[in-house]
């Protein structure tokens, strides 16, 4: 993938490390403005956005609008150690989803 196609988004310096690897990061935890920028970036044509747990489990209208397209990916991402569980719970769900039945 080329460098632009990738971004994350994040509510801590978490998400600046994701710069180390050439991926464009935005730095916020302003429910608004993560949904602007994933607007943006979806009109930009980025297929992954990362999005930090935090963050996501705050905008569920946002990731419902893109459910159903192809691109962008929203993927959650654990911004502390335990983590919450959003990632795989969407992994889960997207399992079900494709085959009919939870095999987790």
């Amino acid at each position: 993938m080329e460098k632009n196609e990738i971004a994350a988004i994040g509510s801590n310096d978490l998400v600046i490390l994701f710069n180390a690897v050439g991926i464009r990061t935005f730095q916020t935890d302003d429910v608004a403005l993560v949904d602007r920028t994933i607007f943006d970036l979806a009109n930009e044509n980025y297929k992954i956005i990362y999005i930090s747990e935090d963050i996501y489990e705050k905008i569920p209208d946002v990731i419902e609008k893109y459910n159903n397209r192809t691109f962008p990916i929203l993927i959650p991402i654990p911004t502390t150690e335990e983590g919450k569980g959003i990632g795989l719970k969407k992994i889960k769900e997207n399992v079900e989803k494709a085959i009919g039945f939870d095999i987790f």
